[in-house]
């Protein structure tokens, strides 16, 4: 069988060796500058994976049987668009464009009602900005925390405005009420509108007022009740949003009274190794393998294990002291995987930011 992968940066390599593992001839698409995993390909093409139509024409021509990408929000709308045009199994296009629009994701669920969110105001450039504080001001099509900021008067407003929109590609931004809340995403894998949920991220950020992540641990800790709750809520929204296959990332803010708020979802496995490596560390469950069953439409039901405790350190300015973290147990059985770049560190305003990191798999949480 052949499959198609979207993306060829070094982080996406485990989505070829699976491939190859699972004895399927990989057609890798990609830009040729920066693509480290081509020659763990058996088909290379030069081609960017936002030119939809044309890999569609490609797939076509090589009897391509199914499309697959990771973590990786400009590959969706393509991945579904591909496989509409060529009878492959994925969501629909219109589901793709929805997920990568913050604004039609808020709109869906406030149609829907099929949770809590935050209440949000979309701007173009020259609207008068509602006087609402605290309040979230974000691209409407970024991730990564890129051009997020939080304000919470009205003379912080116009330096967040300009971060959102040197980090649009659209020409709206959005402005949503902001909840105090404890921070977690949910990674599911979905096959035919059957939804499975693998695991419960607990999540460590800078807080305000750029919110980027410095940690990730699962499983996570929050209450067993609240937890079955969010599983729960996690299914009503793929429904609502019509993510039927495929792997999903869903962030949440949980209050200090237990209410459940719904922040966003990609279509997508989440980044920052959460679906490259901590769902399988802490689940047991081959998260990528189970991506590619969904793509080529003959899946594999997950089942239950016993699970273990993964998470990942990201290394700051901001997280200075996960350095020597890192050099002191670097060698214990513990770590699974750790990277210095040899760069000055840098304070996170956005993921890109981070200068290395530490995973862990463990019988307990390790905490610094």
């Amino acid at each position: 069988m052949k499959i198609a992968i979207l993306g060829a940066s070094e982080p996406h390599l485990p989505l070829y060796l699976k491939a190859r593992d699972m004895g399927l001839e990989t057609y890798c698409i990609a830009w040729a500058e920066g693509a480290f995993c081509r020659d763990y390909a058996d088909h290379f093409f030069d081609i960017s994976i936002t030119e939809k139509e044309k890999i569609a024409d490609l797939c076509a021509k090589e009897k391509i049987d199914g499309i697959v990408s990771n973590a990786l929000e400009l590959a969706v709308p393509t991945m579904a668009y591909v496989a509409d045009k060529c009878g492959l199994n994925g969501i629909s296009y219109q589901a793709a464009l929805r997920a990568v629009s913050k604004k039609e994701m808020r709109k869906r669920i406030e149609q829907t009602a099929v949770c809590r969110q935050p209440g949000f105001t979309v701007l173009r450039q020259g609207d008068p900005v509602p006087e609402i504080f605290p309040a979230v001001i974000k691209p409407t099509d970024s991730s990564c925390s890129n051009g997020v900021s939080k304000v919470s008067c009205a003379e912080e407003v116009q330096a967040a405005l300009e971060r959102a929109w040197a980090a649009s590609a659209s020409d709206e931004i959005m402005m949503e009420e902001f909840i105090d809340g404890r921070e977690i995403s949910v990674e599911s894998i979905s096959f035919h509108g059957r939804h499975y949920v693998l695991a419960i991220t607990d999540k460590e950020t800078t807080g305000a007022p750029y919110f980027v992540e410095t940690a990730h641990h699962q499983p996570s800790s929050l209450p067993d009740a609240i937890q079955e709750e969010v599983r729960n809520t996690v299914r009503d929204l793929l429904d609502a949003l019509e993510l039927t296959d495929g792997a999903s990332h869903a962030e949440f803010k949980i209050t200090d009274e237990g209410e459940i708020y719904f922040i966003e979802i990609g279509a997508r496995g989440g980044g920052d190794c959460i679906s490259y490596d901590l769902v399988q560390l802490s689940t047991g469950y081959d998260f990528v393998k189970g991506m590619i069953e969904v793509a080529l439409d003959r899946f594999t039901v997950p089942e239950a294990v016993a699970g273990n405790y993964a998470g990942i350190y990201y290394l700051s300015q901001d997280t200075s002291y996960v350095r020597d973290f890192i050099l002191k147990n670097r060698d214990k059985n513990w770590a699974i995987r750790w990277k210095i770049d040899d760069v000055p560190l840098k304070s996170l305003k956005r993921s890109q930011d981070r200068s290395g990191y530490i995973i862990y798999k463990s019988d307990h949480k390790i905490i610094i």
